[in-house]
């Protein structure tokens, strides 16, 4: 067994925040069950998080502080018991009630809903800077003074696709005849120092809750301070019942978001994506990496945004953003947006086959040049480079 691990972080050409990193651990480190990571310089304490899968481990921490071009070296040791530590984050199954509860150091995140109550499960509230609630609530909470009571099925972050498989399945809407995702359980619940995972097993069904196929939601939920609020999640269908195709459609997005009513554009607030695009006329059905919704919640300013990951199909995505508060990131509506190309975003997956689709969300003060998007999704797409020092 080694007695430790030399890591040496590399900077870059960005300044790295608070970025998450994580590096593979060598078989030498087989035999560790926990780990203590420390500055070489300053001595101390940073805290990691690792985890096992099959006979893979992986340690992840958070990089903060570091400078463009500046290295960080850092050790990491065995130890046989993890030390107390304040704040991470908290993940709870109120099997009661069917809802998980996100909680980053020790402040209330949000809550993954995954009940039969509800066509499809959600993540509701979402609590970022200042303790606002960066969704609608609608109709989850209903009878909000000056909310939006449109598109009832706009459920706060959501995961959604209006027309799959055979006699086009709407697994977006919820009027009549539409399709259903049912919970059919949890393959990881994990709090931690760094990171809190939820990973569900949901099926997709048709009307009559006949299954299509089924979808693994992982969801990875960081501890950045300050309410400051960051995570990601990987989509990966898995065609378990025969080939199912994704037909062109506007009505759907891998990963969706209502932005509370007084941050929608026409009510002062902004979208931008990473070309500079502004607000419906300049970002709808157009490809970017990322796009961002900011505006006022409750006097302060904040906003959130969605990255498309570079190994995803069809990056960069396509958006359907609008001015009335819904952001979505959706790669498929090819005809929606370039009708004169006369061309279909239709998408075919064949029986057995897995497709993954990683996206990141960013929840921040200000608007995406005050937030920093920009740097946030270098982040995601080239994090600092680990090597054994």
């Amino acid at each position: 067994m080694a007695s430790m691990l030399k890591l040496c972080v590399n900077a870059g050409e960005h300044e790295r925040r608070i970025c998450p990193v994580s590096v593979v651990l060598p078989k030498s480190c087989d035999d560790w069950v926990n780990v203590r990571l420390e500055d070489v310089n300053t001595r101390k304490t940073i805290p990691c998080q690792m985890e096992r899968s099959g006979r893979v481990a992986t340690l992840t921490w958070l990089v903060s502080g570091l400078r463009a071009g500046e290295q960080q070296r850092v050790v990491a040791r065995p130890i046989k018991r993890v030390p107390a530590v304040q704040g991470g984050v908290s993940v709870t199954d109120n099997k009661r009630s069917r809802q998980v509860d996100v909680s980053v150091d020790g402040s209330h995140f949000t809550t993954y809903h995954y009940g039969p109550e509800w066509v499809r499960p959600f993540l509701y509230p979402v609590i970022g800077p200042y303790g606002t609630q960066v969704t609608r609530n609608w109709p989850v909470v209903e009878g909000i003074s000056g909310e939006a009571t449109d598109h009832k099925h706009h459920k706060s972050i959501w995961v959604a696709y209006g027309e799959c498989g055979r006699g086009r399945v709407d697994n977006w809407a919820e009027e009549e005849g539409h399709g259903w995702q049912r919970h059919r359980g949890f393959l990881k619940l994990i709090s931690g120092p760094v990171y809190g995972r939820i990973v569900a097993k949901n099926d997709w069904c048709r009307h009559d809750e006949r299954k299509q196929f089924e979808e693994r939601r992982d969801m990875r939920f960081y501890a950045l301070p300050q309410g400051t609020r960051l995570f990601d999640i990987a989509v990966t269908f898995r065609m378990t019942e025969g080939p199912v195709t994704f037909y062109d459609t506007k009505e759907g997005g891998l990963v969706s978001v209502r932005v509370a009513t007084s941050m929608d554009v026409r009510n002062g607030g902004r979208i931008e994506n990473a070309y500079g695009g502004v607000n419906e006329a300049e970002t709808w059905g157009k490809s970017a990496p990322w796009c961002d919704y900011s505006g006022q919640v409750a006097g302060k300013h904040v906003g959130i945004a969605i990255m498309d990951h570079e190994a995803n199909p069809r990056y960069p995505t396509g958006w359907h953003v609008r001015d009335y508060g819904l952001m979505t990131a959706n790669c498929f509506a090819w005809r929606h947006y370039r009708p004169e190309a006369k061309v279909r975003g239709d998408m075919a997956f064949r029986k057995g086959q897995n497709t993954t689709w990683r996206y990141r969300v960013y929840i921040h003060r200000g608007d995406a040049s005050k937030g920093q998007v920009r740097g946030r999704f270098l982040d995601f797409i080239a994090p600092p480079e680990v090597t054994r020092a």
